[in-house]
């Protein structure tokens, strides 16, 4: 995946039907896009894995990530597990970001994107149509036994982090955290503590326990929905940033939101950081996902 394919991720979208997909479209946004619901795994009665990506639109790697997982769970099959994935949740912000992207996308212009609207805490409201079809679709599933929802953290962060929900099997967590553990590089801090204050457990280095019910989390998310559905074994929240300045680590939230705003401006920065390549993003997104895929496909036989 590049970045670039956020501007065919339709095109992306269908080809996996060639690869044995089942591509429905489960709604219709604001503007007349299609919403697209994948699902790749078995029809019987098995652990269901649900993934959803871009309900920020200007968090552009969710949808990538998506992506990726599908096409690799499609060429490489794991048994005894369905998938199930909206992609883009907000296609009409997305495309209007997309199309702002240069051939050479630079890290200034990520930065730059700013179409964006609050789908995830607007989830159960009727506030969107796109929100209304997401929740329709998820709420024929039988089960939900893991659940997903794609974002990223303040750009330049202090460094990397994920929200693991409360009551979470402690199996799972541990495996997920052995196995993100060692796909981070060096350079990525996993961070001891949650920058933006949501969080005050920290479960590892890098994951924080994310009290769902806690009214610090808004009431109307998907987090909170599906798990008044479905209880699963785990949810989680992915804070993938774009790039790490270690020197932030001590920082406040209002300060770290001024070191990016000043860079997006003037391309400046006080103190150093390093960009995370897009492969990187992939593959530990990939890598932190996979590991709950593979947790719960072996609890249940």
């Amino acid at each position: 995946m590049e970045w670039n394919d956020l501007t065919r991720l339709d095109s992306v979208i269908l080809e996996t039907k060639a690869l044995g997909a089942c591509v429905e479209e489960i709604g219709i946004s604001a503007e007349g896009r299609t919403l697209y619901g994948i699902t790749v795994g078995e029809q019987t009665d098995v652990p269901t894995v649900v993934i959803v990506a871009g309900f920020h639109a200007d968090e552009v790697v969710g949808p990538l990530a998506a992506m990726s997982v599908l096409q690799s769970l499609l060429k490489q099959p794991v048994s005894h597990i369905r998938l199930r994935v909206v992609p883009v949740a907000d296609p009409d912000f997305l495309n209007q970001n997309a199309s702002k992207l240069p051939t050479a996308v630079t890290l200034r212009d990520l930065l730059n994107l700013n179409h964006c609207r609050d789908l995830e805490g607007s989830f159960t409201a009727d506030l969107y149509p796109e929100c209304i079809a997401i929740r329709r679709w998820i709420q024929g599933f039988h089960r939900v036994d893991a659940y997903f929802s794609l974002h990223s953290a303040g750009l330049i962060s202090p460094g990397l982090f994920f929200y693991i929900g409360d009551g979470a099997n402690p199996g799972c967590v541990e495996q997920v955290v052995t196995s993100v553990s060692t796909a981070v590089s060096d350079y990525i801090p996993l961070l001891s503590h949650d920058p933006t204050g949501l969080s005050q457990t920290a479960l590892s280095p890098g994951f924080f326990t994310l009290t769902i019910a806690d009214i610090q989390v808004s009431p109307g998310s998907s987090l909170s929905f599906i798990s008044h559905h479905f209880q699963p074994q785990f949810v989680g929240v992915s804070e993938m940033p774009l790039a790490v300045c270690p020197d932030l680590a001590n920082a406040s939230l209002a300060e770290i939101d001024q070191y990016n705003r000043r860079f997006k401006q003037t391309g400046e920065s006080t103190c150093p950081f390093q960009e995370i390549s897009l492969e990187s993003q992939l593959s530990i997104l990939k890598t932190w996902m996979m590991s709950v895929i593979r947790y719960v496909t072996a609890e249940e036989r």
